[in-house]
């Protein structure tokens, strides 16, 4: 079985998916951290010194277990010449909905020979 698969079985269960975000909330922010970190090939300490917080928060924040402000992600962007992209998105399930009904619409109201947009999201 696929790890895709592994996951998609466990958040389909409405209670593992509730514990799941109360236990790690900000997940998607320490795979960032980390995944950066680790492209500079640094320690938590170098990293720590490089964005002005001490070892224990880069594993902290690493770990999903604390907040970052949005001070210290600019920080962190501005340290590591990244730029912070902060965005408010719908789930998965509900852009591909719309995308879908949208393109049903969009082909009702195109003329005869205009192409289809194409989604980079899908």
């Amino acid at each position: 079985m696929k790890w895709e698969d592994i996951q998609r079985e466990w958040f389909a269960d409405p209670e593992f998916a509730a514990a799941y975000d109360r236990e790690f909330p900000y997940d998607t922010v320490a795979l960032e951290l980390h995944g950066l970190r680790a492209e500079l090939e640094m320690t938590q300490t170098e990293f720590g010194r490089l964005i002005g917080v001490p070892q224990s928060t880069v594993a902290r924040l690493e770990s999903g277990q604390q907040n970052p402000s949005v001070g210290t992600l600019k920080r962190v962007a501005s340290a590591t010449n990244t730029e912070l992209v902060i965005e408010f998105r719908h789930p998965k399930r509900t852009r591909r909905a719309a995308a879908r009904s949208a393109a049903a619409s969009s082909r009702s109201e195109r003329r005869a020979g205009e192409p289809l947009a194409a989604s980079a999201e899908d």
